[in-house]
């Protein structure tokens, strides 16, 4: 099948099921089970903390807000923030109920012109409909739903929070792994199957008549030659030589040491798994603009930077570069904390 064995064909299979599965369940599917209990958990929040965590992620794109700005609206709040020279009026709408239609965006189109705001930005837990989307673009607004809106303020969210959160979405996919592991080791046999079927049988070896021996002639008998033992000698090696290895080739051989390394990741006790982490968080400690690394819970690094300027220096690339090798901490969240005694906020990071 495609020039390769029956094995190595099923192995590339299983490896690239197992690969694209993992994909699927644990960043594709995760990302989406983390939004929408995310979404969920801002729901259960009064509506004064949840508008507290977006001003927050607002404050950390620049905005900042006036005083006593705060204005009731339509089922939420209206505050008037400040970049520069740009003021921008943001609306805020609490629940998941809320499905923002053309309506909302006219009525608040209205409102930023009558607090003489540049631009406006409509902030909502619920959905937003197609229609309202393209009337908000022609106006100006920008509109946030609650999908996009949890990415903005997980960083400024409790760590108790976001751990639970990550907990419950990790619950509702492990099935769906247990599945993709299931389905890959599945279509490997099929592949195998299919390939052994369509392999081309091996003519048999026409039986040739045995040729007689000649006749000895007369004359003096032959001395016992050394020919005979010589003869009885690849017997003997034959009998004695190793079995035939496993695979021949070198992509079967690559291609069984991939399938092992996965068997082994999950094959890792729980004691092995807090040396790896242990191992990874010394590593990270020792990059140029760390100064400490230490574990606050099972998903979250501290790390604390030597310097003010140590994110801009790429520190969350290279930690991160470090945390991917191991398998079990490739999705870590980095929680970068300003030098002893410095005045910068502590910032917070994720690797993927």
């Amino acid at each position: 099948m495609f020039g390769l064995s029956p094995l190595v064909a099923a192995l590339v299979a299983t490896i690239a099921a197992l690969l694209a599965s993992t994909w699927w369940f644990g960043v594709h599917r995760r990302r989406l089970a983390e939004t929408q209990a995310g979404v969920q958990a801002l729901a259960g929040m009064k509506w004064r903390e949840c508008a507290g965590l977006v001003l927050q992620a607002m404050e950390e794109k620049g905005f900042k807000e006036l005083p006593s700005s705060r204005q009731p609206g339509d089922g939420g709040a209206e505050f008037l923030l400040i970049k520069g020279d740009e003021r921008c009026l943001l609306g805020y709408k609490h629940g998941t109920a809320y499905r923002l239609g053309e309506a909302n965006v006219r009525d608040f189109a209205n409102a930023v012109q009558l607090q003489g705001a540049d631009s406006g930005m409509l902030v909502t837990l619920g959905s937003a409909e197609g229609f309202a989307r393209d009337l908000a673009r022609r106006y100006g607004v920008d509109l946030t739903d609650g999908r996009s809106l949890w990415p903005q303020v997980e960083p400024f969210a409790a760590p108790q929070m976001v751990e639970a959160i990550r907990k419950q979405a990790a619950s509702e996919i492990h099935k769906g792994q247990r599945l993709g592991m299931v389905a890959s080791v599945a279509l490997g046999l099929l592949v195998f199957a299919v390939g052994y079927a369509m392999q081309p049988s091996e003519p048999e070896p026409a039986n040739t008549p045995a040729v007689a021996a000649p006749a000895p002639t007369a004359g003096p008998e032959a001395p016992a030659s050394p020919a005979g033992a010589a003869t009885d000698a690849p017997a003997s090696a034959g009998a004695d030589a190793p079995p035939p290895s496993r695979f021949t080739d070198d992509a079967s051989r690559q291609a069984d040491e991939a399938l092992r390394e996965l068997e082994e990741v999950a094959k890792l006790t729980e004691q092995q798994r807090i040396e790896r982490r242990l191992a990874a968080a010394a590593e990270v400690g020792e990059l140029e603009a760390a100064d400490t690394a230490t574990w606050s819970t099972q998903s979250t690094l501290v790390v604390r930077m030597n310097r003010p300027d140590g994110i801009d220096t790429g520190l969350v690339n290279q930690a991160c570069g470090v945390l991917v090798q191991y398998e079990e901490l490739r999705y870590t969240r980095l929680q970068l904390e300003p030098p002893a005694g410095g005045t910068g906020q502590v910032r917070w990071r994720q690797c993927q």
